[in-house]
C-alpha cells in the first residue's frame, strides 16, 4: 500500500470534509466559541481586577519602579547608575514640605525630579511642563484646590516651604499640574533644579556620615530591573556588585510582590479555574469524539486508498486548527464583552481608588492566555478521538457504529454529558444558596452602630498620611443636635499615647498575660528580629513598662454599644451612674487573628492613666550620637490618675480608631472625666440616632453640610452600608448566574450533540426497527427513555455534589463574608431540574423527527 504524503492533499481533504458537512462543524465552532468565551471573560475580569489592584498599590506607594534606594548621596548614585543589570534608573531630590495651614491635612512633599522619574511616579504634568526656572512649580490639582489656586498654567501664588525646620515663603508660577491621588500617602510638588540647588543642595557624603538630621538634599534613586521577579534579591545583589554601603535603606514595590491571599480563598479560585477548564474540555472532547464516530466511513475510504494513520491524525488536527481559527477570535470578542459587563460590579467591591476604576485593562497577555487555554483545550480534547481514528483498520471503519465503538463505551459518554450538565446546576445552586442568605441584621450589626456615624474623612482611610481624631467640633455638634428627629447622640474621644504601668501592676501583667502561649508566640513572631530574641524583647517591655494603646472618652449612649465581657460585680451590663463617678475605667482584651482572646488586666485591678492635656506639654531636647540634639514634646511631668478597672469590654470596629499593632490595650473613661483630664477637644466620632420618619431628611442635611460647609467631614449611614453590602451580594449573584448560564449552555450543547449524533449514526438501526414493525411513537419513546436516563443521573450527581458543596464551600464563604447567614438549600435545583428534564426529553424527539422525514428505504441504503 502506497502512502500519500502530500500536505496540499491533506489540507484539501480537511477543508472539503468541513464544507461537505458544514452544520456539524458549526456546532463544533460553537463549542469552541463558548469555551473561549468562558476563558476570555474569566481572564478579562481576573486580569483587570489584578491590574486595578496593582495600579492602585502603585499609586498609593507613589511609583511604578521595582525598587528604590533611599537617602543616597550623589557619589553613591554615580556608583550604581551604570550597572548593566539595571534596565531603567532615575532619581529625585528631597527639598522639603509645603507648610501652608490649608495643607495641614494634605501632606505635600517638595522634590526636584528627573523627567523619567516624574513620569513613573505619577507626578508628571498632564497640563503644562516641568519646572525650569527658579520660580516655577508643578503640583497636583488636590493641592491647588486646598490652596484656593486655579488650575491654570501661568497662575502666580505664594506658598510656604518647610526646609529642614526653616520656613521659606516663595512666590511661584504654576508651570504645570497633574491629577492627584487621594489614596496616596502624600501629595507631591516639583521645583526646578535651580531652586533645589539653591535651597537643598544634593548631599555629597553618605547617610551614615551625616552630622545632623537634615532631610533636604538626599536623593531617592529608583530602579527597574529586566523583570519583577525576586526584586529584593536583585537589589541586594546590586548593592554587593557595586560596592554600595551594606546599610543602605531600600524599598521594594509591593505592587510587584504578589498579594496576600487567604489560603482557603486561593484553593477556591484554583478549583474554579480547574472547573472551567474541565467544562471546556468536556464539551470539546465529547463533540470531537462523537464526530469522529460519524466520520469513520470517510476515514475508512481514505485508508483504503493509502492514507496512513499519521496522515489521518493530521487531517483531524488540521480541522481542529481551522475550527479554532474561527471560533477562538469570536469567543475572545464575546468574552471580553461579557467580562466588561461583569467588571464594574466586581470592581465596585474593591477597596481601590484608581484612574479608570472599573475599566477593562486590556493586556495582550490576557488575550493570549485565554486563546492559549482554549487552543490547548481543543488540542487535548481532539487528541484521543484522533488517535482512535488512526488506529482503526479500513474494514472496521467502513462498518463502524456507536454500538461497535469498544474504546469509547456509552457509559463514558453518559458520564461526560452528566458531568457537563451537572456543573452548571452545582454552581448555580451554590451561588443562589449563598446570596439567599444575605441578612441585613447581620452586617448592619457589625458595620453600623447607629443610624449615622460622623467623623473626619481621613479617620478610616488607611492610606491617608494623617488621621484627624478631633474632626467633630462643638459647632458641628450644636448643628447636629438642632436637626429635627435627632433623639440620641454619642461622642467618642481619643488620645493615643500608650498605657503605662507601675512596677507592681507591671509584674502582675508580666506574670499572668505574658506567660500565655498565644502571647509568647505573638511576641516571638512579631517583636523579635536579628540580634533581638524573646528574652531581649521582654527586657525591653520590662524597662518601658508600657503597652501600646489608646484612651477613649465616651458618653452613655456610645458606652451602650460596647460588648461587655465581664464586670466587677458579675453583671453583663455597665451601671452608668457608678461608672460615671470618675473612679473607674473600662479596659479592652487582647486578640490576634480573631482566634485568641486574653485579658491583659482584670476587673478590680488598679491602673494608671497620664494626662496629655496641652497645658502640661513641655518641649524637651535630647542629645543624639552625632552630637546634635533633637526636640520633642514631653508629658513626663503631667499628672497621673489611678482608676479601678470596672469591666473588660470589646469595642466594635465601627467605633474604634483603626490602628494596627500586635499587642494593644485600650482604656475607656466617661466623657466628662476624659475631657477634664485631656482638656476640651473635638470628638473622633459622633454617633447619631434619628427617628425613622426623619432619617431621610437628616441624611439630606448631613450630605449637603459635608459637601458645602465641612468638606473634610464624612459620614456613614445605615442606608449607605446596606446599599454597599447589597451591591456586593448582587455582584456575586450576577457573576455566578452568568457563569452558570455559560456552563449550562455548554452542558445542553453537549447533550444535544451527543443525542443528535447518536441518532444520525444509528439511523440505519432505527430504519430496520421501523421496517420490522416498530412505530415512530415507540422509537420516540425509546429515545425519551434514554434521555430520561441522563436526567436521573444528572439529578443524583447534582444533588449529591451540591449538598457536599453547601455544607463545606458555601458555608465557609458565608462565614468569610460575614453578611450572609448560611442556610442549607437545594431549592435552585428544584427550580432548574424540570427545565433540564424538558430539554433532555424534547431534544432527542426533535432530532428524530427531522431524521424520520427521510423514507425507510433511503435510510436502509445508508451503510452502517
Amino acid at each position: 500500500m502506497q502512502s500519500v504524503n502530500n500536505k496540499k492533499a491533506i489540507s484539501k481533504l480537511a477543508t472539503s470534509g468541513i464544507k461537505s458537512n458544514i452544520k456539524k462543524f458549526i456546532v463544533m465552532i460553537g463549542a469552541v466559541i463558548l469555551t473561549t468565551l468562558l476563558f476570555a471573560s474569566l481572564f478579562t475580569v481576573g486580569g483587570s481586577v489584578i491590574g486595578e489592584a496593582q495600579i492602585s498599590t502603585m499609586r498609593q506607594i507613589g511609583t511604578t519602579y521595582h525598587a528604590g534606594l533611599k537617602y543616597m548621596s550623589l557619589p553613591e548614585y554615580e556608583q550604581v547608575k551604570d550597572d548593566p543589570k539595571i534596565k531603567d534608573v532615575s532619581y529625585c531630590i528631597m527639598v522639603g514640605y509645603l507648610s501652608n495651614d490649608e495643607l495641614s491635612k494634605l501632606t505635600t512633599e517638595v522634590y526636584y525630579s528627573e523627567e523619567l522619574n516624574a513620569k513613573n511616579c505619577f507626578c508628571y504634568p498632564e497640563v503644562g511642563n516641568l519646572p525650569v526656572k527658579e520660580n516655577e512649580i508643578v503640583t497636583s490639582d488636590l493641592v491647588l484646590e486646598k490652596l484656593g489656586v486655579p488650575a491654570e498654567v501661568g497662575t502666580t501664588f505664594t506658598v510656604k516651604l518647610l526646609i529642614d525646620g526653616e520656613e521659606v515663603s516663595q512666590e511661584f508660577v504654576l508651570s504645570g499640574y497633574f491629577t492627584g491621588d487621594r489614596v496616596a500617602m502624600a501629595q507631591t510638588a516639583l521645583v526646578s533644579k535651580e531652586f533645589q540647588e539653591k535651597y537643598a543642595p544634593v548631599k555629597m557624603t553618605t547617610y551614615a556620615e551625616r552630622t545632623d538630621n537634615s532631610m533636604a538634599g538626599w536623593m531617592s534613586v529608583y530602579l527597574n530591573f529586566s523583570n519583577s521577579f525576586n526584586i529584593e534579591k536583585n537589589v541586594e545583589a546590586l548593592i554587593d556588585r557595586t560596592g554600595l554601603r551594606s546599610d543602605v535603606d531600600y524599598g521594594k514595590n509591593f505592587a510587584y510582590a504578589g498579594y496576600e491571599i487567604d489560603t482557603s480563598m486561593a484553593v477556591i479560585c484554583i478549583t474554579m479555574l480547574i472547573t472551567f477548564f474541565v467544562a471546556g474540555y468536556l464539551i470539546i472532547y465529547n463533540i470531537f469524539d462523537i464526530n469522529i464516530v460519524s466520520d469513520m466511513q470517510e476515514y475508512g475510504l481514505l485508508k483504503t486508498i493509502g492514507t496512513t494513520g499519521k496522515q489521518l491524525k493530521k487531517i483531524v488536527i488540521k480541522r481542529a486548527n481551522i475550527i479554532s481559527l474561527i471560533g477562538i477570535p469570536i469567543g475572545l470578542l464575546l468574552g471580553v464583552g461579557v467580562g466588561a459587563c461583569i467588571l464594574p460590579f466586581v470592581s465596585g467591591q474593591m477597596n481601590t481608588m484608581t484612574v479608570g476604576k472599573g475599566s477593562v485593562h486590556i493586556n495582550i497577555w490576557i488575550l493570549i492566555g485565554a486563546a492559549l487555554f482554549s487552543y490547548i483545550t481543543v488540542r487535548i480534547s481532539a487528541g484521543r478521538p484522533c488517535r482512535k481514528a488512526a488506529k482503526v483498520s479500513p474494514i472496521e471503519t467502513l462498518r463502524y457504529s456507536e454500538v461497535s465503538d469498544k474504546s469509547g463505551k456509552k457509559g463514558k459518554k453518559l458520564m461526560i454529558v452528566i458531568l457537563s450538565l451537572s456543573l452548571s446546576l452545582i454552581i448555580f445552586n451554590g451561588v443562589i444558596g449563598l446570596i439567599s442568605g444575605f441578612d441585613v441584621s447581620e452586617y448592619v450589626k457589625g458595620a453600623v452602630i447607629a443610624d449615622f456615624s460622623i467623623q473626619d474623612a481621613s479617620l478610616d482611610n488607611m492610606a491617608a498620611a494623617y488621621h484627624e481624631t478631633e474632626g467633630v467640633d462643638a459647632e458641628m455638634l450644636n448643628k447636629i443636635e438642632a436637626q429635627p428627629g435627632v433623639n440620641e447622640i454619642g461622642n467618642i474621644y481619643i488620645s493615643s499615647f500608650g498605657q503605662e504601668f507601675s512596677d507592681e501592676s507591671w509584674k502582675k501583667v508580666e506574670d499572668t498575660f505574658f506567660t500565655k502561649d498565644a502571647v509568647i508566640d505573638c511576641v516571638k513572631n512579631n517583636y523579635t528580629y536579628e540580634n533581638r530574641d524573646f528574652d531581649a524583647c521582654m527586657e525591653g517591655f520590662r524597662e518601658e513598662k508600657t503597652i501600646m494603646g489608646s484612651t477613649y472618652g465616651m458618653d452613655e449612649y456610645a458606652l451602650s454599644k460596647l460588648t461587655v465581657v465581664e464586670t466587677l460585680d458579675g453583671s453583663d451590663k455597665i451601671d452608668w451612674e457608678k461608672f460615671n463617678s470618675g473612679n473607674y475605667v473600662l479596659a479592652t482584651r487582647w486578640s490576634t487573628d480573631g482566634h485568641y482572646f486574653e485579658n491583659i488586666v482584670e476587673p478590680g485591678d488598679k491602673v494608671q492613666i497620664r494626662s496629655h492635656n496641652p497645658k502640661y506639654a513641655e518641649t524637651t531636647e535630647e542629645p543624639m550620637e552625632s552630637g546634635q540634639t533633637t526636640t520633642y514634646v514631653s508629658y513626663d511631668n503631667a499628672p497621673v490618675n489611678e482608676y479601678e478597672v470596672y469591666a473588660i469590654v470589646d469595642i466594635p470596629l465601627a467605633m474604634r480608631y483603626r490602628v494596627d499593632d500586635f499587642i494593644l490595650l485600650d482604656y475607656i473613661l466617661p466623657e466628662g472625666k476624659y475631657l477634664e483630664m485631656e482638656g476640651e477637644k473635638g470628638a473622633m466620632r459622633t454617633l447619631v440616632n434619628v427617628e425613622d420618619d426623619k432619617e431621610e431628611a437628616f441624611e439630606n442635611w448631613i450630605k449637603e453640610y459635608t459637601n458645602t460647609e465641612a468638606d473634610s467631614i464624612s459620614y456613614i449611614s445605615k442606608k449607605s452600608v446596606v446599599a454597599e453590602y447589597k451591591s456586593l451580594s448582587d455582584t456575586i449573584g450576577i457573576v455566578g448566574v452568568v457563569l452558570s448560564v455559560i456552563l449550562g449552555l455548554i452542558g445542553l450543547m453537549n447533550f444535544a450533540n451527543t443525542m443528535v449524533t447518536s441518532i444520525i449514526v444509528r439511523s440505519r438501526e432505527f430504519a430496520m426497527l421501523e421496517a420490522v414493525g416498530m412505530t415512530g411513537g415507540q422509537q420516540r419513546h425509546k429515545l425519551m427513555k434514554e434521555g430520561f436516563t441522563y436526567f436521573l443521573w444528572t439529578l443524583v450527581v447534582s444533588v449529591v455534589i451540591s449538598s457536599i458543596m453547601n455544607v463545606t464551600v458555601i458555608r465557609f464563604l458565608a462565614d468569610a463574608f460575614g453578611m450572609f447567614v448560611w442556610r442549607f438549600t437545594l431549592m435552585p435545583l428544584a427550580v432548574c431540574l424540570p427545565f433540564i428534564l424538558a430539554m433532555i426529553v424534547i431534544i432527542p424527539v426533535i432530532a428524530y423527527n427531522r431524521l424520520s422525514k427521510r423514507s425507510v428505504i433511503d435510510r436502509l441504503r445508508v451503510e452502517g
